[in-house]
């Protein structure tokens, strides 16, 4: 279930040797450099590899992928409602909320563990590029195991019964009668409430050096954040109930599933995922002074 061992020591070996690199490098590479983004797409990119490389991955990919397929796509064709999906999110968000605390758990628990988080600290990756570094990573694995939302997409405009004229350049083009505004906005939805829980994932992980601690920990979190906050604001009395109603992170969702942008949503998980990745930068910082 961990990753190798190999990859933070390659890492750290990267970053050892990337002063000689800037030295002979141009002015513009220098300057990336200077950015730190060399480091963070270095991280990102094996973070990613041991993703695939472990079977922790394709475990978790079938969990999302089979439910969400047949309950969020092949329980429409069974009832011949007409075909959105808004129940594909749904199921992916759900199953989400579970799954990512079970790889975030090793993002850092398992440096610590293993030690190599000390090497990885002492190198010349900065603290900030090897927690953007992580959360990318998972980032982009989450967006490999939700791809296959393009499939449902696909299938969808082939076999919608409905069909609609949009007149395009004085032609008629007939296209399937899908609501492709709250397509594109509950995609976006998703990939923003993945970014911030990840980073919540992220961070409990970097509390503890035990992966099943922050499994849970991250799983508790979750759960109460995106479904318990929704509980409090429904039986609390004002003001709290404007607090737990806006802390919640599947009502902050509704809004993507409904087709609409609202600022306040946008700026909810952006704030989950900038908190979370400074708290963890914090938290490692906190190492050297131990």
């Amino acid at each position: 279930m961990a990753a190798s061992p190999a990859v933070p020591v390659a890492v750290a070996a990267e970053a050892r040797e990337a002063p000689a690199l800037r030295r002979t490098g141009t002015g513009a590479y220098e300057w990336i450099w200077r950015t730190g983004l060399l480091n963070v797409g270095s991280i990102a990119r094996r973070e990613l590899g041991a993703f695939f490389v472990s079977p922790i991955g394709y475990v978790i990919g079938a969990i999302i992928i089979i439910p969400v397929a047949l309950f969020g796509y092949i329980g429409q064709l069974a009832t011949q409602s007409p075909l959105s999906m808004s129940g594909v999110f749904a199921w992916v968000t759900y199953l989400s909320v579970l799954m990512i605390p079970l790889f975030t758990m090793r993002l850092l628990a398992e440096e610590r563990r293993s030690g190599t988080l000390e090497l990885l600290l002492t190198s010349p990756v900065r603290d900030w590029e090897l927690v953007v570094g992580k959360w990318l990573g998972a980032l982009l694995f989450y967006l490999a195991i939700t791809a296959f939302l393009g499939v449902f997409l696909v299938l969808m405009y082939v076999y919608q019964p409905l069909r609609a004229d949009i007149r395009v350049l004085g032609m008629t083009v007939h296209v399937a009668n899908l609501d492709y505004g709250t397509i594109l906005t509950g995609y976006v939805g998703l990939i923003l409430a993945g970014g911030a829980y990840i980073a919540i994932g992220i961070l409990l992980s970097s509390l503890t050096s035990n992966q099943i601690i922050a499994a849970f920990a991250a799983f508790v979190v979750l759960i109460v954040l995106h479904y318990g906050m929704a509980f409090l604001s429904s039986v609390a009395a004002e003001p709290y109930r404007t607090i737990f109603d806006y802390a919640g992170g599947n009502n902050r969702y509704l809004s993507f599933g409904q087709g609409r942008f609202v600022l306040k949503d946008v700026l909810y998980f952006v704030t989950l995922i900038v908190g979370g990745l400074f708290l963890t930068t914090r938290v490692l910082e906190s190492r050297k002074w131990r």
